[in-house]
């Protein structure tokens, strides 16, 4: 579909002819026939340049998986979708060149062009004489039409400036497959995914009918991004064999010419349908949480004076992820910045919605914590007023109605939220958390591990969630298994692992939990986690076994 390009001037002399394109072994690069480079996914292009290093020899799993991952544990998949992007690149749909060799691994089997690159095209033996002048002419311009078409797509697309707002494009998906009903689910998947990152404004979105365009036609992802006027490319193909679908789509950051993100879906047909929504869901989810925290962390690394409203909320969402004092007061800075920029956007209100409820939770203020919720409550009213309709608005209001102790009014907004769109896994683990307060800690579990299959890159707020979650519900295991594939417990995690620890009959490793909690903050008390809780769990009996858990962990009371 698309292959990025930094233009070399390579030693062609240097290469392995493989069909229709060569491998350079100097750039280790894959060349089409001009001998500009093809993009693959760097783990792919990895395994290409070890079985091109190998060529003729089988290669076993367990050889990639000890030279190309270094023996980082990976699964059986991670190869077999280098495998299939390689045969793609290649379009060696009849895996001549990469030959798959049962229970033992894979062969690549150098093979010449079937065209010679850069030979000059030969001329039909024409007999003018017996040509009307009329049809020559029409034979002249229809090959400069050609020639003139290509050139035009390829080296002459307009280029458009980068909007405000991250940018994304969802290409046609190649398809694979055979019989009359070729393209018509790839294009179903294709259309359900813009169609559902249509629902995030945070992102700008670029319609079907731009997009499609390029189908089917070799277009280096650079010129696609700048005559869409995107940075972000989301890409895909597909194959059916039988009642089987395999189903890959990769996340390209076309600017830096990087794979952001990349998955293989391999389902069952028997109900296209839901096959359909489960993929174009799990891709949405994770695709625009990837978008949006990846601007967010370059908006950080930005000039603040040429930062938009949106941005500098995406800024402050990655401070708020923090969660310390520090990281909450830069969260506010930005999202006050963000309401300067613009006061008729919602972002800043939304931020600030949390910001005020971290210092009213957590005691990270000075004032009277009733001032927070106060300001908190303000914020949200604004970010709905101005934005009616924005999902995120809601989602703060009804974060603030948990504060309150309003439960009912809570998960009645997050569902107003998620009306709005369906796919905000953040959401979904907020109404969670008003769910587990309800005493429906097993509906709240069952969300959360919906959260989590939706959005495997999930952040890592959310298994503290799901980790809390699995402690009400008494799966304790499986909550210290959660907590543990956290990338960084924050300081106040450290009180819920606490009491996983208690709950598993493990009082050493509670003790070391509430111990890095006094690290952090050595006055926290018992009547710190009262204050937390005060008017949120509908059942006295669950906020007693916090804080009988927490006694017995040793936080002073």
């Amino acid at each position: 579909m698309s292959g990025e390009n930094p233009e070399k001037n390579l030693n062609l002399s240097e290469t392995v002819p493989l069909g229709d394109f060569d491998f350079s072994l100097e750039s280790k690069e894959l060349l089409d026939a001009s001998g500009q480079p093809i993009h693959l996914r760097r783990q792919s292009s990895e395994v290409l340049a070890y079985l091109v290093g190998r060529r003729g020899e089988t290669v076993s799993k367990s050889e990639f998986f000890e030279n190309v991952w270094a023996k980082t544990v990976v699964t059986d998949d991670s190869l077999s979708q280098c495998i299939a992007d390689i045969r793609r690149a290649l379009k060696d749909e009849g895996h001549r060149i990469v030959q798959t060799r049962p229970k033992k691994g894979y062969r690549l089997t150098p093979t010449p062009r079937r065209k010679t690159a850069g030979a000059e095209p030969v001329a039909p033996n024409i007999d003018h004489k017996r040509i009307p002048r009329f049809a020559l002419a029409g034979l002249i311009v229809t090959v400069i039409f050609s020639f003139g078409a290509f050139w035009t797509l390829n080296s002459s697309l307009p280029e458009l400036p980068l909007p405000t707002k991250p940018s994304i494009a969802v290409l046609a998906f190649d398809d694979h497959s055979v019989g009359s009903d070729a393209n018509y689910l790839s294009d179903a998947i294709a259309e359900g995914v813009i169609a559902d990152l249509s629902r995030f404004p945070e992102l700008f979105v670029i319609a079907r009918n731009s997009s499609f365009s390029f189908r089917d036609t070799p277009t280096k992802v650079s010129m696609i991004s700048k005559a869409l006027g995107v940075r972000y490319l989301l890409e895909g193909s597909q194959q059916k064999s039988g009642e089987r679908l395999r189903v890959t789509i990769q996340l390209i950051d076309a600017v830096e010419g990087q794979s952001l993100w990349s998955q293989v879906y391999n389902s069952d047909l028997s109900d296209v349908f839901s096959v359909q929504d489960e993929i174009v869901r799990k891709t949405v989810a994770t695709v625009a949480q990837k978008v949006i925290n990846f601007e967010g962390q370059k908006a950080i690394e930005s000039d603040e004076a040429k930062l938009t409203a949106l941005l500098l909320n995406l800024k402050a969402r990655q401070h708020l992820f923090d969660f310390t004092p520090e990281g909450n007061e830069k969260a506010r800075l930005a999202n006050l910045a963000a309401v300067e920029a613009d006061p008729r956007q919602p972002y800043g209100y939304v931020g600030l919605t949390f910001v005020h409820i971290n210092k009213y939770r957590w005691g990270w203020t000075d004032q009277d914590p009733i001032m927070e919720l106060n300001a908190a409550r303000e914020y949200a009213r604004n970010a709905v007023e101005v934005a009616p309709d924005y999902y995120d608005g809601h989602s703060a209001m009804a974060y603030l109605h948990i504060q309150e102790g309003k439960l009912n009014e809570s998960i009645a907004r997050y569902q107003q939220a998620l009306s709005l769109n369906p796919n905000d896994t953040g959401a979904m683990a907020s109404l969670a958390e008003a769910l587990t307060y309800s005493s429906r800690a097993e509906e709240a579990e069952d969300l959360m591990l919906r959260v989590v299959r939706l959005d495997p890159l999930h952040q890592d707020w959310i298994k503290w969630n799901l980790a809390w979650v699995q402690w009400h519900t008494k799966n304790c295991d499986e909550a210290l298994q959660t907590m543990n594939a956290m990338s960084d417990i924050p300081p106040m995690a450290y009180r819920v692992l606490a009491i996983i620890q208690v709950c598993r009959g493990d009082t050493q490793k509670a003790q070391e939990a509430v111990g890095h909690l006094l690290e952090f903050d050595p006055e926290y008390t018992i009547a710190d986690v009262r204050h937390n809780y005060a008017g949120k769990y509908t059942n006295a009996s669950d906020l007693e076994r916090v804080l009988n858990n927490l006694i017995e962990a040793g936080l002073p009371e």
